[in-house]
């Protein structure tokens, strides 16, 4: 039982008596007790507490003790006696015992007061002790807590660093990943560039050689190159394995492997090119031996026509002997008619006069077939037909024919004149919008013009037209017509010429089919205004000098970069010259057209089907193989007139065109070799070998049909 135990039951007893009893006790008591100072307090829970109170209570006891004695020792205090027995012996209370009743009362208040301020101590105590213990407990638990807490912290910091050095590894091979991700796609991206390049390269060269082959016919390819045809089949599967293994590969290829397909794709792009070199040589032996073959055909033929020539000169001799004999003989029995009928009558007159005539000589008349035969072999024969060449023209110089420049200074003239004409209308800033109103009237329906349907063809026709004859145009909301200004009818047509003539180097030379309806519109217009035929020629020789045909020479004082301006190169935004390639393209886009113009009809409810006839590609074929050939332009040119309008001239003109092709390839092709041997002479001839040798040319495609609108 604790001391707050004992304080707590204090209430309910009788604590004065108690106390009292328990001090005489405590004095007079010489057994074996269970209290006293020196019995241990069986409510301490801790032992150095328990001594600690111990020695406390000890001391109080010697105290009262002490205080004991004392009251024993004074002279005011009865002797001792028991108290009970006193108590009992007197009925009637003593003075004394009163005084003593008083001060064991005050004793007794005084040891309860005592009792009571040192149990208040020794509660103060325990509770200092208990807050002690508790703020002991407190701090030890603190400091588990602490030390726990720091171990969790140490624990939570080292995992927290484990993590981030976890997350800077991760991060740092994460950067390392995205930066070979990074490496091996710009790696990639080069290597595909590179691959792109080859692979644009090797298409370029298979397109040209396969288009090559494409133009000839099935057996001069198998005669002459199968072989090569199936080496170029063999390398095009190669590059695209190789291409598809590029592709599967993607960004898992190292670098090594990378320039090793480079290092393949170059491989691939070197080995065509030495592909097409062994393809343009085999062709032009081939072609050199079917030349050969021709040639000696050709021979064989003359040889035989010569032969019968002078079979036939022969029968004709000896026909035109035996008239002669015939009517030597016929006229040699009319005059031996005549000269016995003169005998006869000499004789009747001389009989009449008595006169007889001396004897006549007559001839021997085995003599007379000698004398006319000798007569028929004398006549020399028929004289050979004069030494000109087929076309029956002789040509005046090397770079243009006098009739053909004629004919060029004249349109110049007319165009140079017009651009004079409407030079004010040009310049005047006043008029601006209205010129562009009129570039837009012309235009819109110009761009659309197609071979969609025969409807299509003759809106945008009248559209054009209707506008010439004066019609209002609206544009943007507000409507112009061609009488607006006095020169905007020469003005237009300018606009017009350009403007189709531009359509050669945007979908003409793309797309060859176009240029027929174009050049339908073009023959309809020319019909209706002359002039506009003319101006159109004037804009497409200035793009083209070839197609008059005239080879402008270069003069001494000209630089090439002038010279090439005069005969159609155009210069860029950098003022630099556009490259080959872009010229020929061009120029083959104007020699589409210009054919397209002369083979194509008009439509048919405006009179002639034709301006600018099928005699003029003859006449250009004819003077154009009389002009010094350049570089790539002339076999281009040839090459692309021959295509459009071979069809139409062999059946034209028949024979006298296959004498015009024999002479282009047995005198224009040797000539042209001198200045050419690129792959558009060696085309040229493999085309011309084929025509020759098929004896026939396939019409182009697109060619509109007659009447279509």
């Amino acid at each position: 039982m604790s001391v707050e135990d004992l304080l707590r039951d204090m209430g309910g007893l009788r604590v004065d008596a108690a106390l009292q009893h328990a001090a005489l006790a405590s004095i007079t008591s010489t057994g074996p007790r269970s209290l006293g100072p020196d019995k241990e307090p069986i409510w301490s829970p801790e032992k150095q507490q328990q001594q600690t109170v111990k020695q406390q209570v000890q001391e109080e006891k010697k105290e009262q003790l002490k205080l004991t004695k004392v009251e024993k020792e004074s002279p005011h205090k009865p002797k001792k006696s028991s108290p009970t027995v006193e108590t009992f012996n007197c009925c009637i209370p003593d003075f004394e015992d009163i005084q003593v009743y008083q001060f064991k009362q005050h004793l007794s208040k005084e040891c309860n007061k005592k009792v009571r301020h040192e149990m208040k101590i020794l509660k103060e105590k325990q509770l200092a002790f208990n807050k002690k213990l508790l703020a002991e407990r407190e701090i030890k638990s603190n400091l588990a807590d602490q030390i726990a807490k720091q171990q969790t912290s140490d624990s939570q910091i080292k995992q927290i660093a484990e993590q981030l050095a976890l997350q800077e590894l991760e991060i740092h091979q994460r950067d390392q990943l995205a930066i070979k991700k990074e490496s091996r796609e710009k790696l990639h991206k080069l290597a595909l560039e590179g691959v792109a390049r080859c692979q644009k390269r090797f298409n370029r060269k298979y397109e040209n050689i396969t288009r090559m082959l494409l133009s000839l016919d099935k057996e001069t390819v198998q005669e002459a190159c199968a072989a090569r045809n199936r080496q170029l089949k063999e390398l095009g599967q190669q590059f695209n394995q190789l291409l598809g293994h590029f592709k599967t590969s993607g960004q898992a290829t190292d670098q090594s492997q990378y320039l090793s397909l480079i290092l393949k794709a170059e491989q691939f792009c070197h080995t065509i090119n030495e592909l097409e070199e062994c393809f343009i040589k085999d062709l032009a032996e081939f072609s050199h031996h079917i030349q050969e073959q021709l040639r000696l055909e050709a021979q064989k033929k003359q040889q035989e026509l010569e032969r019968q020539q002078k079979e036939e000169l022969e029968r004709q001799q000896r026909q035109l002997a035996e008239e002669q004999q015939q009517q030597q003989q016929q006229q040699q029995q009319k005059a031996a008619a005549e000269a016995e009928e003169a005998k006869r009558r000499q004789d009747q007159e001389a009989e009449s006069q008595g006169i007889v005539a001396p004897p006549v000589f007559e001839p021997d008349q085995s003599s007379a077939p000698v004398v006319v035969a000798a007569a028929a072999g004398a006549a020399p024969p028929p004289p050979p037909p004069t030494a000109t060449d087929s076309l029956g023209n002789v040509p005046a110089s090397i770079y243009v024919h006098p009739t053909r420049l004629a004919f060029y200074n004249e349109i110049n003239a007319l165009y140079k004149q017009k651009v004079e004409i409407v030079k004010p209308l040009q310049t005047n800033e006043a008029l601006k919008q209205y010129r562009t109103n009129c570039q837009r009237a012309i235009n819109m329906p110009l761009n659309a013009i197609s071979a969609v349907s025969p409807q299509h063809l003759q809106q945008n026709f009248d559209k054009i037209y209707n506008f010439f004859n004066g019609q209002p145009v609206k544009i943007m909301n507000q409507s112009i017509t061609i009488n607006d200004h006095p020169l905007a009818r020469d003005y237009c047509l300018l606009l017009v010429a350009k403007k189709f003539v531009s359509q050669c180097e945007t979908s003409i030379s793309s797309n060859p089919q176009a240029a027929f309806p174009f050049a339908s519109v073009i023959n309809t217009l020319w019909k209706l205004l002359p002039d506009f035929g003319k101006i159109f020629l004037a804009y497409m020789y200035k793009e083209s000098p070839f197609l008059v045909p005239y080879v402008i020479p270069q003069h001494s004082n000209q630089t090439t970069e002038q010279y090439l301006k005069t005969i159609g190169y155009r210069l860029s935004e950098k003022n630099e010259l556009e490259k080959p390639d872009i010229y020929l393209k061009r120029q083959t886009g104007l020699a589409r057209l210009y054919a397209a113009v002369i083979m194509t009809p008009s439509r048919k409810s405006d009179g002639p089907a034709h301006c600018f006839g099928l005699e003029e590609g003859w006449r250009w074929l004819a003077h154009f193989v009389m002009v010094q050939p350049l570089p790539d332009v002339s076999a281009t040119l040839m090459m692309e007139m021959l295509h459009n309008l071979g069809f139409d001239m062999w059946r034209t003109y028949g024979k006298q065109f296959v004498k015009l092709l024999l002479f282009i390839q047995t005198h224009y092709i040797p000539q042209l070799s001198a200045y050419d041997e690129g792959g558009p002479k060696t085309r040229l001839e493999m085309i011309l070998a084929k025509f020759l040798r098929e004896r026939t040319i396939p019409q182009v495609t697109g060619v509109l049909p007659p009447g279509f609108w």
